[in-house]
């Protein structure tokens, strides 16, 4: 076992190192270009693995993993936000026709012509 802890280490090692570089972003990748660091990676037993981590990997204040920028939160979209308050807005006011639709027929239904007398008026 003892034997064979360097080399799983080392395997290891060139595994997550290539991994690494293949979702590092082009133009974060430093000192070399990215064939060069995979050729040194395979090719050099722990130093390029460990020269990858050290001098090559992009920096942790760079962007290493491509990110979309056109996608945003809806909660974040002003697109989205003025398309959801003029929805909001549409169907306040349809909700306010309809009240005021039901208002008038109910005053239509209570307000009998024949019936209708003032009791302050004298005449009536």
């Amino acid at each position: 076992m003892p034997r064979v802890l360097p080399v799983l280490v080392a395997i290891v090692l060139v595994v997550f190192c290539l991994v690494d570089l293949v979702q590092s972003r082009r133009e974060g990748v430093r000192t070399m270009p990215r064939p060069l660091w995979a050729l040194v990676i395979v090719c050099v037993p722990f130093l390029g693995p460990l020269g990858w981590l050290l001098a090559g990997r992009p920096r942790a204040g760079s962007q290493s993993r491509p990110t979309s920028p056109t996608m945003v939160a809806p909660d974040d979209n002003p697109e989205f936000l003025s398309r959801l308050k003029e929805r909001r807005l549409e169907a306040e006011d349809e909700r306010l026709r309809q009240w005021q639709a039901d208002l008038e027929r109910r005053e239509r239904d209570l307000d009998p012509r024949e019936d209708r007398s003032d009791p302050s008026d004298p005449a009536g």
